[in-house]
């Protein structure tokens, strides 16, 4: 349990902003937060908003009090679904780095000009290959892309099978992601092969990514 309960601290120590995205996924106040883990709200904002840095401590202290936030809505497993959401934070920051790598390098594999605009076609076989060699959290063995959305199955570093769905919410929030890293307006669609517009000319489950 403590390793996992480590996992989680080491990620708030290394990107405190991951703190809001803890909170708005498990629907979780910003002031319950701070009471439960014994700082002050003010404190937190700062941290959330990357104003200030946070230490082992206060990584600590944020960490129980999400488990303190999950135990009173009675969530069977809270340590879990931590992991499953920090898995999640993960996968979504290692999918905007390849994004971002593709727009940098003018990568052809992906890379398309439509109507003057730069659109990547990323399959799910090319999403899924990246994903096993870049994401380090868990060990993704499959992708599934349904219209709008993503479904990830994989293993944490115990062995125990974990499942990430981003669902329309998470895209956009993804989408946010991919602005800030890129510098560009972006918006995600997600296709499988059966409704692929003619224009992008594919044939696969694909996830297309306009630019501009």
């Amino acid at each position: 349990m403590y390793k996992k309960l480590e996992i989680i601290e080491r990620a708030i120590l290394l990107n405190p902003q991951y703190i809001q995205a803890f909170r708005e996924k498990l629907k979780i106040t910003q002031s319950k937060l701070a009471k439960e883990s014994g700082i002050s709200q003010s404190h937190l904002s700062m941290l959330e908003k990357g104003k200030r840095q946070a230490t082992k401590l206060i990584a600590t202290a944020v960490t129980l009090g999400l488990l303190k936030c999950f135990s009173s809505n009675n969530v069977e497993d809270p340590i879990i679904e931590l992991l499953d959401t920090l898995s999640l934070l993960k996968f979504e920051d290692t999918f905007a780095d390849f994004v971002y790598e593709i727009i940098e390098k003018g990568d052809k594999r992906y890379l398309r000009m439509i109507e003057g605009c730069p659109v990547l076609i990323i399959s799910k076989e090319n999403l899924l290959n990246e994903m096993k060699n870049r994401l380090k959290v868990i060990d993704v063995e499959s992708i599934e892309l349904s219209r709008g959305k993503i479904r990830v199955l994989g293993k944490h570093l115990d062995n125990k099978h974990v499942e990430i769905f981003l669902d329309c919410s998470d895209v956009r929030r993804l989408e946010k992601k991919f602005m800030k890293k890129t510098g560009k307006k972006v918006i995600i669609q997600v296709f499988p092969k059966e409704e692929v517009p003619p224009i992008y000319s594919t044939n696969k489950d694909c996830i297309i990514i306009h630019c501009w």
